[in-house]
C-alpha cells in the first residue's frame, strides 16, 4: 500500500512538474522575463539553467543579477560567454573591503537566525561590532565562502557581459534607517564603485529585498532604478526572483505562479 501510495504520489508530482514546465515556457515567449538572482551559485548549476533555457527557446527572456560578489562570479564568466548572457553584479562594496557579507559571517559564527535578525535596524558600526564579539565569543566556526576584492570587481568590470551596479554601502536594510542615512550609503557605494570601475552603476538592489516608495524616490535622486530581490521592476511582466537553494525547476514554477511565492532571500 505504501508502496502504491508513492507511486501515485510521484506519477502526479511529474505530471505537475510538466504543466509547469509548459505554463512557464508558453508565457516566457509570450513576453514574460525570467528575474533570477544568485549569489554563489555553483557554475554547473548556471550553466544548468543557461541550458534549460536555450533548449526551450527563451534564453532571451533572462534578467539575472549576482548579488554581493561572491568568488564564484569570476568562474561563472566562460559560461555567460558560451550562452552570451548579460549580467548585473550588485557589490555593496563596504563589505567588499571588510571581506564578508554581514549575514553569512553571523552565520558562520554560528550566531542564531533570531539573533543576527535583530541587528537589521543596527547602523553599520554597532553591527561590525556585534559581530566582531560573535568572532570572539565563537566556539564553532562554519566554511566561510571568498568574496571578489576590489581589484577583481575592477578587472570583471570591463567585461562586456557585466555591469556592476549599487547593493548600499554597507548591506544595509534600508527600511530600518533614516533616509539621509540610507541616502548616504548610496552616494557612498556610487563614489566608490565609480573609482573602482570607470562607471557610474545605473541600478540599486535593496539589500534582503527592503525598500519602499519613499527610498526608491531617494535612489532615482542619484539617478538610479531601483530592483527588489523578490520582484523586478521596469523589466516588463514578471512575478517573484528565482532563487538558488531551491531546484531550478520549482523555481520556474514559483517565479510564473505555479508554486507558492518564494521566501525572503538574503
Amino acid at each position: 500500500m505504501l508502496a502504491r501510495g508513492m507511486t501515485g504520489w510521484l506519477v502526479a508530482a511529474a505530471y505537475a512538474l510538466a504543466g509547469a514546465r509548459r505554463r512557464v515556457v508558453g508565457r516566457l515567449k509570450a513576453g514574460w522575463r525570467l528575474p533570477v538572482v544568485v549569489h554563489a551559485l555553483p557554475p554547473a548549476r548556471l550553466e544548468g539553467i543557461l541550458s534549460w533555457l536555450g533548449r526551450n527557446g527563451v534564453l532571451d527572456s533572462l534578467w539575472l543579477t549576482f548579488d554581493d560578489g561572491w568568488a564564484t562570479l569570476a568562474e561563472s564568466v566562460p559560461i555567460l560567454e558560451k550562452y552570451n548572457v548579460h549580467a548585473l553584479v550588485f557589490i555593496a562594496p563596504g563589505q567588499t573591503l571588510r571581506g564578508n557579507v554581514w549575514t553569512e559571517e553571523a552565520m558562520r559564527l554560528g550566531v542564531p537566525a533570531e539573533v543576527w535578525r535583530s541587528w537589521y535596524p543596527l547602523p553599520e558600526a554597532e553591527r561590525n561590532a556585534r559581530l566582531a564579539g560573535a568572532a570572539a565569543r565563537a566556539t564553532r566556526r562554519g566554511p566561510g565562502r571568498s568574496l571578489l576584492s576590489a581589484e577583481d570587481i575592477a578587472s570583471l568590470s570591463g567585461h562586456p557581459l557585466l555591469s556592476v551596479e549599487n547593493h548600499t554601502w554597507s548591506h544595509l536594510s534600508a527600511p530600518h534607517r533614516p533616509a539621509g542615512e540610507v541616502a548616504g550609503e548610496i552616494e557612498r557605494a556610487q563614489e566608490t564603485l565609480a573609482e573602482w570601475t570607470g562607471r557610474r552603476p545605473k541600478w540599486l538592489a535593496w539589500p534582503f529585498g527592503r525598500g519602499t516608495p519613499e527610498l526608491d524616490a531617494v535612489a532615482a535622486g542619484f539617478g538610479l532604478k531601483t530592483l527588489y530581490t523578490r520582484k523586478g521592476y521596469e523589466i516588463g511582466p514578471c512575478r517573484n526572483m528565482a532563487l538558488e537553494g531551491v531546484t531550478f525547476q520549482e523555481n520556474l514554477g514559483r517565479v510564473l505562479g505555479a508554486w507558492p511565492r518564494v521566501g525572503e532571500t538574503l
